[in-house]
């Protein structure tokens, strides 16, 4: 029997006044599996990220996570449910320190109310201990641990995407939403991170759903790919068909990056 898939997007519709920007479409996510949402600028990724996070309501469609229909849940209710999202643009809180990062983004599912935590309550100080212990553990799994102290803004570009994507895993999602995070990075970065992202799935068993532009990130990570262009997914498949199909090459992609998915 096969399992319930962690994401489905059934037929979403999003229109921007007479702009159709995501035009019935639907993916679907499977348990520990990397899919890949790929296309040119202006073919309705982002839009497709938003409706699935709760960033933006659907004008149509549905969307079913862990075998449950969340169409209408807000994004916090929907982190609650498991899931987490990284941004193309890092979305840290520089004045804060690196550890304080991962805290604030685990604060939305803590069990201690505010108040438990303002007058140390003992619940409330078991739980804030463990999260830091949590958030130690995973600085470390990303070799950011002797940095925790340190204001995020006095990191480098590739050390702030680890902390986003530490931020994203100490809440433990069921699927993580990844847009472009080898934005940015030089190849050597961009090879640490295609390697980290398979440690995510295979020792946290999460799901992810990749965003992504360089075709080596998609190559080497994804097992499936949608693609999309001007709203309409024109594509799906492993990613070595998917970057010959005569169809999405002619569309948008072209030789140029063909040639580039190829090195």
């Amino acid at each position: 029997m096969t399992s319930v898939p962690v994401l489905e997007a059934k037929n979403l519709t999003r229109r921007f006044g007479g702009v159709v920007a995501v035009n019935d479409v639907s993916l679907r996510v499977g348990r520990s599996e990397i899919v890949g949402l790929i296309g040119p600028n202006g073919s309705g990724k982002s839009t497709m990220v938003n409706l699935i996070t709760g960033e933006l309501p659907a004008d149509g469609g549905r969307l079913i996570f862990d075998g449950a229909d969340i169409s209408s849940q807000p994004s916090y209710r929907r982190a609650r449910l498991g899931m987490a999202r990284s941004f193309q643009m890092l979305r840290l809180f520089l004045s804060l320190s690196v550890e304080e990062n991962l805290l604030l983004a685990h604060h939305i599912r803590m069990k201690s109310s505010m108040f438990d935590t303002i007058i140390a309550r003992r619940s409330a100080v078991e739980e804030e201990n463990s999260v830091r212990k949590r958030a130690r553990e995973l600085l470390a799994w990303f070799d950011l641990e002797e940095f925790a102290d340190n204001p995020v803004s006095a990191l480098s570009i590739g050390q702030q995407r680890m902390v986003e994507l530490a931020r994203g895993l100490i809440s433990e999602p069921k699927l993580f939403v990844l847009d472009e995070p080898a934005a940015g990075l030089s190849p050597p970065n961009v090879d640490r991170l295609i390697t980290l992202i398979h440690r995510m799935r295979d020792e946290f068993g999460m799901s992810i759903l990749l965003v992504e532009h360089d075709m080596r990130v998609v190559r080497d990570l994804c097992d499936h790919v949608v693609v999309l262009d001007s709203g309409v997914m024109i594509a799906k498949g492993i990613p070595e068909m998917v970057v010959k199909d005569p169809v999405v090459v002619e569309a948008y992609i072209g030789s140029g990056w063909k040639r580039r998915a190829k090195a």
